[in-house]
């Protein structure tokens, strides 16, 4: 079985990783929106109630293979790499004979992969655990529940409808359409997610070619840069105001982004701070400034200087991944995803607290909701 990221260079395990060290801000974002909505909990009860996670389970056992160590042994064992990098407890996984290039994740009590055979004939062993481990994603992010949510909201909203006169269908519709959008950013943690265990991008973006239009005839064929310039092509159509309403006529229903677009994020994602500092093991080292006595979990050390993309020394105040806005001109990592900042502090001493929430590392003033101490760039939901 292949344990390498292409390399002789065995894949790291992230036995610390949380779901939020690699959440794509705007699938966190999205999701807040999710369950602000009003009726949110009645309809999860409804979904619930009628059982959907049964009918599934039941569907599986008698239908699908269930991959285990004696069945299907080398998918078995891909599984069990992926769930051991990101320290994720092993799920049932299925195989479902479908020509379609597929798989996806369902239930919440015991939730299962499926693997549809069009998938598997086509990916290689690495491509195929690129997918396994955005499936893990899925289950790590606590994506599940609302993916439920998404894909049968239409059905209760029916339901609904015929008991209120058409009245919950007019309140469904709001809904259905924040989910769908939250829906297409949890995509992008769980590329995330598929990255971080095959740990090879070319690998990540050649599953997101095959996603797009890839043929077993004509792979060999195809170019990565290419693809992604489409992603360039498809950003530039929002010169025009009518190409805007055509695209969101074209993704206001889809539950992913186009795969040329998640290509593009995954790259960029891949070429930050944050994405080296999760496989170098950095991203839950607390650096201790001197003097101050290291807690049960913490390594000793001095913080390291801020790493510039490009090696430019030039300010900003935008995150090139994100996009968030920094309330800290001089803020050397990104508040929002960690992605250390193209300006920042020319010193590692960070400024004496102002008050109120303090960056448990090294005492920068931060907000209670900045996921990334701006100073010293470690997860301040960690520790």
């Amino acid at each position: 079985m292949e344990t390498t990221n292409g390399t002789t260079r065995p894949r790291v395990r992230l036995p610390k990783l949380k779901a939020a060290d690699f959440q794509h801000p705007l699938d966190v974002a999205a999701l807040n929106a999710v369950k602000q909505a009003k009726g949110l909990d009645f309809l999860v009860r409804k979904l619930n109630e009628y059982g959907f996670e049964r009918w599934y389970y039941i569907n599986n056992i008698a239908d699908n293979v269930r991959v285990g160590p004696r069945q299907c042994k080398r998918i078995h064992d891909l599984l069990r790499e992926a769930c051991d990098i990101l320290n994720v407890p092993e799920p049932q996984l299925y195989l479902d004979q479908n020509p379609t290039v597929n798989a996806f994740t369902f239930g919440t009590e015991q939730p299962f992969i499926v693997l549809q055979s069009g998938l598997v004939d086509f990916l290689s062993e690495d491509e195929l655990l690129c997918v396994i481990a955005h499936e893990l994603g899925h289950i790590k992010c606590g994506h599940v529940l609302y993916k439920m949510m998404a894909n049968f909201l239409s059905i209760i909203i029916e339901m609904i409808g015929d008991a209120t006169f058409g009245i919950g269908s007019l309140v469904g519709a709001g809904l259905l359409v924040a989910l769908y959008e939250w829906d297409r950013k949890a995509e992008l943690s769980s590329d995330r997610a598929g990255l971080l265990v095959v740990q090879d991008l070319d690998v990540s973006l050649n599953v997101l070619m095959k996603l797009a239009g890839g043929s077993s005839k004509i792979f060999d064929q195809m170019d990565r840069d290419e693809f992604l310039r489409q992603a360039d092509d498809y950003r530039e159509l929002d010169s025009s105001a009518l190409n805007k309403v055509y695209k969101f006529l074209q993704v206001y229903r889809r539950t992913h982004p186009f795969p040329a677009l998640r290509a593009k994020e995954i790259k960029m994602w891949a070429e930050t701070g944050a994405y080296n500092s999760i496989i170098d093991g950095s991203y839950w080292v607390q650096y201790l400034p001197p003097g101050l006595p290291p807690t049960a979990d913490a390594r000793r050390g001095t913080p390291p200087p801020p790493r510039r993309p490009g090696g430019g020394s030039g300010g900003g105040t935008t995150c090139g991944s994100c996009g968030t806005v920094q309330v800290d001109p001089l803020a050397a990592f990104c508040m929002q995803c960690g992605t250390p900042m193209s300006g920042g502090p020319s010193s590692n001493t960070p400024p004496k607290p102002t008050g109120g929430a303090t960056c448990f590392n090294c005492g920068t003033a931060i907000n209670k909701s900045d996921t990334f101490c701006p100073t010293c760039g470690i997860n301040t939901q960690i520790g």
